[in-house]
């Protein structure tokens, strides 16, 4: 029981140095987006072109939510970044640390609570703001009607079932996403515990130094670019290609949950997803030591 109620307090002390990032800035954004796209309908500022025929409303839908979606994890992608480059050094500053240590709390433990707020507390809330966003945006076609009276509002049980398959592909996307880059804020946190908001510049730095030594060295001789940096574009490759986004195009019902969960699980290098877990946790470990042993 003390166990649970020390996570509890550690990733409350997270949500609570840092919700107004993943709260206030997210309710602020989407705010502002829905009062944009009501004044646009209302006020009749919305112009659609329609060469061929009237598209499916259901597809506008489905499109609008998942373009949503996506700049939802832009934002958490960019926000993870600035969080990881300052989270375990933060409490450094305002001597946190010693206080949670006198608990005691490992300080092991509390780089894992910070590692777990960025990859599931924070992504969580993101979550749930994109749906949201998803539901003011069927709110907002529903209001185009009256601009657009071609508009053929499809059944609420048919928007439902693509409602849910959406959302959970993007819980299923997300969750995937933050694993493949698990290493990448595990590096950059552990560079901060280091070298504080300094890992931010050294994250791209020190791999970029890397890769340039290795042409030098090896010119000639390796593959094009260098090992180096080689593996760093397979890593950031991850997600669909153009022709996996075809069939949602084509397709006249709703999302095809299955088909595109098959898709993404088929583009992943499990193997190197499996690497870069052991590694996350190697560098969560000796960021820990450090802060253990350098820091009293």
């Amino acid at each position: 029981m003390t166990a649970i109620k020390s996570w509890t307090a550690l990733l409350n002390r997270e949500y609570l140095e840092h919700r107004m990032a993943f709260v206030y800035f997210p309710i602020g954004i989407l705010v502002l987006l829905g009062l944009s796209a009501v004044s646009a309908v209302t006020f009749n500022r919305t112009h659609i072109v329609l060469d061929v025929a009237t598209p499916s409303t259901l597809k506008i839908f489905e499109l609008g939510y998942l373009a949503l979606a996506l700049l939802w994890l832009v934002y958490l992608a960019v926000a993870l970044f600035f969080y990881f480059g300052d989270a375990f050094a933060a409490d450094k500053r305002n001597n946190a640390m010693f206080f949670w240590k006198s608990m005691p709390v490992s300080d092991l433990k509390m780089l894992v609570s910070k590692f777990l707020a960025g990859v599931l507390l924070f992504p969580a809330i993101l979550f749930l703001v994109t749906m949201v966003s998803g539901l003011l945006h069927f709110v907002v076609i529903n209001l185009a009607v009256f601009v657009l009276p071609s508009l053929i509002i499809p059944p609420p049980l048919t928007v439902l079932v693509s409602f849910f398959n959406i959302s959970v592909f993007v819980v299923v996307y997300t969750v995937l996403a933050l694993l493949w880059f698990a290493p990448f804020l595990a590096w950059v946190g552990g560079l901060s515990a280091v070298f504080g908001r300094w890992s931010l510049v050294l994250a791209f730095l020190i791999p970029g130094l890397l890769a340039i030594v290795e042409n030098v060295a090896l010119f000639g001789y390796g593959p094009r670019g260098g090992y180096v940096w080689g593996y760093l574009g397979q890593r950031l490759n991850f997600g669909f290609d153009e022709t996996d986004l075809m069939p949602l195009l084509v397709s006249q019902g709703p999302f095809a949950l299955g088909g595109f969960t098959n898709r993404l699980l088929g583009h992943i290098d499990w193997t190197n997803m499996g690497i870069g877990l052991v590694f996350t946790a190697a560098a969560l470990w000796a960021a820990s030591e450090y802060r253990r042993r350098r820091i009293a």
